[in-house]
């Protein structure tokens, strides 16, 4: 995924990360030990990270389409940042997560909806607001809140577009443009606002066990 300087929906992502109490132990799938968001992360005690490529520095290497060498109830967290549009069979990662969580543990995840394919290595999926809630509960998780990240259509034409922009100063302009023009279309059209709940950049995720 893009840099965050020019990533509205990373920026998004950071930033409902960092409201996201975090107590205790979390297991990160699909991250690494350099992992920037780890500092925005609310008092966690012990992070422990996972990728299926150990040349990201992790603590544990597996593959997170298949059974996870990890005991039942572990983690009071399981968290997974852009990482589910890149898993075929993906319901065995919600399954796997609830079966890891401690009771009461919390299931935190973001995915991108109106975005750029991007293999890593491959990009299958998009995923609804109403399939995020159907895939958890089918997968025993009782509570389950998804938030709609990003702002509207310039937003998603920044997200699209603003890669190709040729410098660092430019892309900044043109990125605060199309966030401040979203924001101003938001206050003054009800349409816009409902508009914005089917157009996301990308969906933020919490599912209690």
């Amino acid at each position: 995924m893009s840099n965050a300087s020019y990533s509205i929906l990373r920026e998004e992502e950071y930033a409902r990360l960092s409201r996201t109490p975090f107590r205790g132990s979390v297991l990160d799938i699909g991250g690494s030990k350099r992992s920037g968001y780890h500092e925005l992360l609310r008092k966690p005690e012990r992070i422990t990270t996972t990728n299926i490529d150990p040349a990201y520095d992790c603590d544990m290497v597996f593959d997170a389409e298949a059974v996870w060498p990890i005991a039942d109830e572990t983690y009071d967290h399981v968290l997974s940042l852009n990482l589910f549009e890149h898993l075929y069979h993906f319901h065995n990662a919600f399954r796997e997560s609830a079966r890891v969580l401690k009771p009461g543990g919390t299931l935190v995840v973001s995915v991108p909806f109106l975005f750029q394919i991007h293999a890593s290595p491959d990009d299958y999926f998009r995923y609804t607001r109403s399939a995020l809630e159907r895939l958890c509960r089918e997968s025993g998780f009782k509570e389950v809140s998804v938030e709609e990240l990003g702002f509207g259509l310039c937003s998603f034409l920044f997200q699209t577009v603003g890669g190709a922009v040729p410098t660092r100063f430019l892309k900044e302009v043109f990125k605060y443009t199309c966030k401040g023009m979203d924001r101003a279309f938001l206050r003054l059209s009800q349409r816009y606002r409902a508009l914005n709940k089917r157009i996301p950049l990308g969906y933020f995720l919490v599912a209690r066990k």
